[in-house]
């Protein structure tokens, strides 16, 4: 068996896309903390053929890692070998079926389109809600779909939904439709490139935006959010932590470590982005939006209700009330939120010691922390982190 620094491992990522690159950074990090191999990148579906395959194949190449969802002959390949491979975010294609040595990572679709109906209720603002999937109608984008329109029906809302068609007819269709609605309408899109179009076709409607509609879209990918007008917000993925986890699997397949194959393992959401597309216009939502975006950069501080109080200029009684109403829940308990998860996430994802967390999580005192981790989620910290948070 080759040893750990003579393993040659080839990563197809679209390196064009935020989501290669983090996914990326993700293997990367995963190097740092004590992998090491002989990485080949790929970086465009150009470069990833079946005859690369192939030939990498027969230079003994050890593992594979790759992303690129189109190309299908490479993927045919790689379906055919037995070679230790693990696929990212691929659906719908023969390799799925694959069993031996093989292991799949994935964004979790049904985590997305839950936060993103939670994070347009709670903006307070919206009488109604639609979904606009991606034009080559996805399984991942139904996924999405149905996951947002279950969380909404759950908190007593209808959503409107747009499947994709191919071509530019089904935003028309949006838009007519959008003008016989309850507004302003939040509306949810199955990625960045497809909300670009949709607020391109509002704009060209004059339906404003965010006075008429909302717009969300999935990936947080800079170039495309920054730059639409007005700007959008985005839901990201954790594609680094994918990237992670892809590589930490293949490592263990490639040492004979890991034995249950297949295997797929799904990332959920890093963070909501907010920009101009989903900024609230009602005085309370505004007051409210203000205090959620200051609680999200200053909770790990340690600041108490009465900083956010202050940092809003208002009596406690209107902040807590404006918050219940919009948020459904107290200023406290957002705070108290926000940490835990990081908390959470800290301990599934470094070897930080608890006392560590909880100075960086604001909490002075970690016995405190200890106690209302166990209250909270009804199992220790240590416990927590030793099953990977299955206890959630």
């Amino acid at each position: 068996m080759k040893t750990d620094a003579a393993r040659t491992v080839i990563v197809a990522l679209k390196m064009s896309s935020i989501a290669g690159q983090d996914k990326l950074s993700g293997i990367f990090r995963y190097l740092e903390d004590g992998g090491s191999w002989d990485l080949k990148l790929i970086r465009t579906r150009g470069e990833l053929t079946a005859e690369s395959v192939r030939n990498a194949i027969e230079r003994k190449v050890d593992g594979f890692i790759v992303s690129i969802p189109d190309a299908g002959d490479a993927l045919d390949a790689l379906a055919s070998s037995s070679i230790p491979t693990v696929v990212m975010d691929i659906h719908n294609h023969p390799i799925c079926e694959r069993r031996d040595r093989i292991a799949f990572v994935r964004n979790d679709g049904e985590d997305i389109g839950c936060e993103a109906a939670n994070f347009l209720l709670s903006q307070g603002i919206f009488r109604s809600f639609a979904f606009i999937g991606d034009v080559a109608n996805n399984s991942w984008s139904r996924t999405r779909g149905a996951a947002f329109k279950k969380e909404l029906w759950e908190n007593g809302f209808y959503c409107e939904t747009f499947e994709g068609s191919g071509d530019s007819d089904e935003t028309v269709r949006f838009i007519k439709r959008l003008k016989t609605m309850h507004l302003p309408c939040g509306v949810f899109v199955a990625c960045d490139d497809r909300a670009h179009d949709v607020i391109q076709a509002c704009n060209m409607a004059n339906v404003k935006i965010p006075g008429q509609v909302g717009i969300l879209g999935v990936d947080n990918d800079t170039l495309i959010c920054e730059h639409t007008n007005p700007t959008l917000s985005s839901l990201q993925p954790d594609f680094a932590e994918e990237g992670y986890l892809a590589a930490r699997m293949l490592d263990e397949m490639m040492s004979g470590k890991f034995c249950e194959t297949p295997r797929t393992v799904y990332c959920g959401v890093k963070q909501i982005v907010r920009r101009q597309s989903t900024m609230p216009l009602s005085l309370a939502g505004r007051l409210v939006q203000r205090a959620v975006a200051y609680i999200d950069r200053n909770a790990l501080t340690g600041i108490s209700v009465g900083d956010v109080v202050s940092h809003l200029r208002v009596s406690r009684r209107l902040a807590d009330l404006r918050f219940r109403q919009l948020q459904g829940q107290s200023i406290l308990q957002a705070i108290m939120d926000r940490r835990l998860a990081e908390v959470k996430r800290l301990l599934l994802t470094t070897s930080e010691s608890i006392e560590s967390i909880s100075t960086s999580c604001g909490y002075s005192n970690a016995n405190s922390l200890k106690n209302l981790f166990k209250k909270r989620y009804n199992v220790s910290m240590r416990d927590f982190r030793k099953a990977g948070g299955r206890h959630q």
